[in-house]
């Protein structure tokens, strides 16, 4: 058994370490509270124009807006794949990396690692491809807070153009969805080439100024918010993964200073006892 003067040291750092946490714990609840609000209050628009774009792709036979075929037949000559990785800059988050880092591995795997390439955001994945050796094409920092969809307009123009110039026949966005503040799930969403809602019968829609000129900007801004949507929920999970380990942290500091506290006590009592055993034994020495 370690002596008390240890123990009580040990006793410091675990301290010392839970005071960090649970300040890391409340600057993330903070955090985490302004991310989920803005998540869940973009999310029925994204649903509804990614909806939209897929009742349109329905109608494509009708429309002659070529690049409105580009986007939704994904012909072209490439048989490579461009991943958009949405990761955080830090860790301490529980198991969200390595969540978010296998569901990269399984698009890898079924792809190939040498007909894939990179759009990564964050440090976290940007390390993750670098360690593998795989192709890096663009790499953005990951934002802690403050959102504006001018922050995805780059990334999406990026997938845009790369597919339009027939560099690569699918691109997809891999990020973790936010669930709930104990859960979040890692995702995988296919930008391009658009899909097809093959739930619905084509509707007739009605375009003014005229088709092309509608259904270009439709695009754009229905892939730039895509995305856009998906470094929200991103953020938003980065933040409750994190607010969450930091509390478990906190929780568990609590625990192992009892169990120290405990240590420290039986060290004393027994040094208590030694050193009356020993003032005993000489005691009786003496009067022998």
């Amino acid at each position: 058994m370690a002596n008390s003067k240890e123990i009580r040291r040990r006793i410091k750092s675990v301290k010392n370490i839970g005071q960090i946490t649970k300040a890391m714990e409340l600057v993330s609840a903070a955090k985490m509270r302004k991310a989920q609000v803005q998540a869940l209050a973009s999310r029925p628009y994204a649903k509804l124009s990614s909806s939209l774009l897929e009742n349109l792709a329905s109608t494509v036979g009708e429309t002659e807006n070529q690049l409105f075929r580009k986007i939704l037949s994904g012909q072209n000559n490439s048989d490579k794949t461009l991943m958009i990785l949405v990761s955080p800059n830090k860790g301490l988050a529980g198991a969200l990396n390595t969540n978010l880092v296998n569901k990269a591995m399984e698009l890898i795997k079924s792809e190939g690692r040498e007909k894939i390439d990179f759009v990564v955001i964050g440090k976290k994945g940007e390390d993750l491809v670098r360690r593998l050796r795989l192709n890096i094409i663009a790499d953005f920092e990951s934002k802690e807070r403050d959102l504006r969809i001018f922050d995805a307009k780059p990334i999406a123009d990026i997938a845009i153009e790369e597919f339009l110039a027939q560099h690569y026949s699918k691109v997809f966005i891999v990020y973790t969805d936010f669930v709930s503040t104990l859960n979040q799930r890692p995702n995988m969403l296919q930008l391009l080439p658009l899909v097809k809602n093959a739930e619905r019968d084509a509707e007739e829609y009605l375009f003014e100024p005229n088709a092309d000129d509608v259904l270009e900007d439709l695009i754009y801004r229905t892939i730039e918010f895509a995305v856009y949507q998906t470094l929200l929920e991103a953020q938003a999970s980065e933040h409750s993964a994190r607010m969450v380990a930091m509390r478990n942290a906190n929780e568990a500091s609590s625990d192992l200073i009892d169990d120290l506290q405990l240590s420290y006590n039986q060290a004393r009592q027994s040094g208590i006892t030694r050193e009356l055993s020993e003032i005993s034994a000489a005691k009786l020495a003496m009067e022998g």
